[in-house]
């Protein structure tokens, strides 16, 4: 694997059964086509659904508190308790959003964060059925613009450093359905250079 400053994605599978989580979240929440906001550089309009936290890059606060008293998004905190918990115990909340791809929508490369932000950013794949066919691989890149491509599955979660460029690869024509992601951003509660990731399950890193 090319080399990214021991920057590294972990890649943890089985993390979450979403078999109807899509729709605990989600709900009848309205899907929004654009551009979302709180990301660097260019990057192409997507469907999105914002949930919670801040879309503004400047605002340095922390949203924890916000989505345990959110009525309707219980379900959303559980799952933010378990990827806090499991995977960053010293940092906090920042945005939670949902992200669809369909056929024709080709991501271009971005990122989300500078190395000083020291942000972290977890992707869950929502989907509880995707097929090797229906392509839709999120690639990430090092800065000679070599890449590794990880495929969606269900439950998947990727965890990654925010200032990695990366990009979402359209879904294929034969693919039926939107591709559903859940971002949770996430940045240190007090910038410690000590805090570090705990990792309580079996997961696969990959060097960039």
């Amino acid at each position: 694997m090319p080399s990214l400053e021991n920057k590294s994605i972990r890649i943890i599978n089985h993390f979450s059964d979403v078999t109807q989580l899509s729709e605990r979240i989600l709900g009848n929440k309205g899907w929004h086509y654009g551009t979302y906001p709180g990301l660097l550089g260019n990057a192409d309009p997507s469907w999105h659904i914002h949930l919670c936290g801040s879309r503004d890059l400047r605002d340095r606060s922390l949203y924890d508190n916000v989505l345990h008293a959110a009525p309707d998004l219980e379900a959303l905190d559980e799952l933010w308790s378990s990827v806090r918990d499991e995977l960053a115990p010293d940092y906090g909340l920042v945005r939670a959003y949902a992200n669809g791809h369909t056929y024709g929508q080709e991501g271009i490369p971005h990122r989300y964060a500078k190395p000083s932000d020291r942000e972290l950013v977890a992707v869950l794949c929502l989907n509880h059925e995707w097929k090797d066919a229906w392509a839709g691989e999120m690639v990430f890149y090092d800065p000679a613009n070599e890449c590794v491509s990880v495929r969606p599955r269900p439950g998947r979660l990727i965890l990654l450093d925010g200032a990695i460029t990366r990009a979402s690869r359209q879904p294929s024509r034969d693919c039926p359905t939107l591709c559903m992601t859940l971002s949770f951003h996430m940045r240190p509660m007090n910038f410690r250079k000590d805090s570090q990731c705990a990792n309580k399950r079996g997961s696969e890193n990959v060097s960039l």
